[in-house]
């Protein structure tokens, strides 16, 4: 039998490749010795603080997961008018009725109402707004419930005849007068902080303009990022009311660019991103592509050189851009969520719970094959910094809408230590959790570890480090650089029912002697863990991790 030492030193060996590229190792032995190497001598990239984004965060994600991003979007933000101030419409997700969600007061009824209250308690948390902007044309036209859209297909489909925005057996222009408005890019005239609520027509130039006067332009601490719109690729399925006809490759593209330069023109300072693709298939489609195969014909595809969309709209973006001299996409924006099995929709069955944790891999690795419909290698993060690189070098990364379920569990809270990880080590320029997660569960606990685990603002670094796990499967680990005081922060995942023993070494260039620790388990689900320091000697100690476990190590 080999001694310990001799394992680690052949383990040494075999991290060179993954300190190079900073990923875990492949899987080694299940009876294999755990060991975590980390190399400080030197950092990889910074973690933008802009992936500890939410969706929907309370006064207490504020004070205790302290977002940096706030996303106000989902599938109502495509019809909200902002001149009436709390008016939606909530399409397929309920009845297609028109709403303003209980918030009646009059301060919610001024143009720009809902909005404005949200960026001002967003800017009050010391966390950036990413604003949806409608673009499908058509917004709610009152806050009625009772006004909504009837005889809507369960089905879309191709316009007919060609060119139209009918479909076979579908006008949408009977419901599109009874429960909407046009929305229009530009308003072509002198903007008003009054906009005109009879001329049955909103402006969203003159929305950024209010925006502006409200709260300063971007680059003074006004709304940083416009999103242009949300999933236009899902339009005809979830709007099918306003918009029956599936979206082909052009106009996505025109109906970005027509939006994103009227809000360049008001504030040339603003972060704009597109398209906020729904997942995998509008990666490589456009709604249009599904025909009456399901893809598999791809005509629009085929139409414009066989290209995936992706690539193809960053290509023609970039060439816009180059005519006109300026940029009118500043991040790449998509959404992602794990397909199949019920992960995202909560199963927590075993069999499940492992998927779930498996699944993560498809963020970055490129010799996993995605467990569901998907059924090949996703490697999301590096595909999307391949296109970007090659397409339309310097836009930024955003993954602005994600959720792996389950996060009111242990198994959902460790998913969301894992993508969190993933996101601050693959250089994501700015990500927003989908929802909350609950207050008080596991997902709650499992953000506050990187952001706020000692109730002090202290968590996880700044400045990623290298890191090799000789069983990510079992324990995957992040670390980081904080460099606000030097601190080298160290985060390990026991993913496994069983309590694991696993060596910690640092290759520093430094004498580290101690770690403060933190750690979020099964034993208390209601707090996060102080651990009693550990004592490291010659930059290694020996760490137990109880089963299904979360471990932050803050070492000085």
């Amino acid at each position: 039998m080999r001694s310990v030492l001799t394992v680690v030193s052949a383990l040494l060996c075999l991290a060179v490749f993954a300190m190079l590229s900073g990923r875990h190792a492949a899987p080694a032995d299940s009876n294999a010795v755990i060991v975590l190497i980390v190399d400080c001598s030197r950092t990889l990239g910074t973690i933008d603080p802009n992936i500890y984004g939410l969706a929907q965060p309370t006064q207490e994600h504020f004070a205790q997961l302290r977002p940096t991003l706030v996303r106000w979007g989902g599938n109502p933000a495509t019809r909200y008018n902002w001149e009436r101030g709390n008016c939606w419409n909530s399409a397929r997700d309920w009845r297609f009725q028109n709403g303003n969600y209980n918030s009646t007061a009059p301060r919610y009824r001024q143009p720009s109402g809902a909005a404005d209250i949200a960026i001002a308690g967003n800017t009050k948390q010391n966390a950036r707004t990413l604003l949806t902007v409608p673009t499908m044309g058509w917004v709610a036209a009152n806050d009625d419930p009772e006004c909504r859209s009837l005889n809507v297909p369960s089905q879309s489909g191709v316009p007919d005849p060609v060119g139209s925005e009918r479909i076979a057996g579908y006008d949408p222009a009977a419901n599109r007068r009874r429960v909407s408005v046009r929305s229009l890019p530009r308003k072509g005239s002198r903007f008003s902080e009054t906009p005109d609520r009879m001329d049955g027509t909103v402006y969203q130039d003159e929305w950024v303009a209010h925006l502006v006067a409200k709260f300063g332009s971007a680059n003074a601490g006004g709304v940083r990022w416009y999103a242009m719109d949300n999933e236009p690729d899902l339009w005809d399925s979830t709007h099918t009311d306003m918009h029956p006809v599936r979206a082909d490759y052009q106009e996505v593209l025109d109906r970005f660019l027509a939006y994103a330069d009227a809000v360049k023109d008001v504030d040339p300072t603003a972060q704009v991103t597109g398209p906020v693709s729904w997942g995998w298939s509008g990666y490589f489609f456009s709604a249009r592509d599904k025909g009456a195969d399901n893809f598999r014909t791809h005509a629009d595809r085929q139409a414009h050189g066989g290209t995936a969309f992706l690539p193809w709209f960053l290509r023609e973006v970039a060439r816009h851009d180059r005519r006109t001299g300026r940029r009118t996409l500043d991040m790449l924006d998509v959404h992602y969520y794990p397909q199949g099995d019920g992960i995202y929709a909560g199963r927590t069955d075993a069999r499940t719970n492992a998927k779930r944790l498996r699944s993560t891999r498809a963020l970055w690795d490129a010799d996993y094959i995605d467990e569901s419909w998907v059924d090949a290698p996703v490697q999301l993060l590096p595909r999307l910094r391949s296109w970007v690189d090659r397409y339309y070098p310097g836009t930024k990364i955003g993954l602005t809408e994600w959720s792996w379920g389950a996060d009111q569990t242990l198994n959902g809270g460790l998913a969301i230590a894992e993508v969190l990880g993933i996101l601050g080590r693959e250089g994501v320029d700015a990500a927003a959790y989908w929802g909350g997660p609950s207050a008080g569960k596991p997902g709650f606990f499992a953000y506050k570890m990187y952001r706020n685990a000692d109730g002090k603002q202290h968590g996880f670094g700044d400045r990623t480090l290298a890191v090799h796990s000789n069983d990510a499967d079992r324990v995957s680990c992040f670390a980081a650089l904080d460099s606000r005081d030097g601190t080298i922060t160290i985060i390990a995942l026991n993913k496994s029912d069983r309590a694991v023993n696993a060596r910690l070494i640092l290759r520093c260039g430094r004498q580290i002697r101690t770690a403060a620790g933190y750690r979020y388990d099964g034993g208390d689900l209601k707090a996060i863990a102080i651990l009693p320091d550990t004592n490291l000697r010659e930059g290694a100690c020996s760490l137990n991790l109880p089963g299904s476990s979360l471990t932050l190590l803050r070492c000085r």
